[in-house]
């Protein structure tokens, strides 16, 4: 999804339909697609790491990072959960590193809306374990 295109995104009413924009444009490694879903005053913090970023720049400077820090990154859902108010994505999050190390991670992201749009967002990781022989 192009920044252009995420700008022409019409509020939606259906909190799975906008879930699942959401996780295309983090598919699409298009940070500005990605805060088009944000409110002004959104926040983020990834579970782990005291830091909480707030405001939309300081939340799209860090999505940045994180998808830079990660090429090739990939989100495959697993589950997805909501109301008019929230929704909870699970997914499993594959990447290589700059050095060449593959990563898998669960994902959880506990998303918090307002007025259909992201006010909050909570990232849980854990690294997933390879199947025992």
């Amino acid at each position: 999804m192009s920044s252009s295109a995420a700008a022409k995104i019409a509020p939606t009413s259906s909190w799975k339909d906008l879930a699942t924009r959401y996780n295309a444009a983090w598919n699409a490694h298009d940070v500005a697609a990605i805060m088009a879903f944000h409110t002004d005053d959104t926040s983020y913090q990834r579970h782990g790491s005291p830091k909480v970023y707030k405001g939309k720049e300081s939340v799209a400077e860090q999505f940045g990072k994180d998808i830079s820090g990660l090429p090739g990154i990939k989100f495959e859902p697993v589950a997805l959960y909501g109301s008019d108010d929230h929704f909870v994505s699970e997914s499993i999050l594959t990447a290589t590193k700059p050095d060449g190390t593959p990563v898998t991670m669960e994902l959880v992201d506990v998303i918090t809306l307002r007025d259909g749009k992201v006010v909050h967002k909570s990232s849980y990781f854990v690294p997933s374990r390879p199947p025992k022989a």
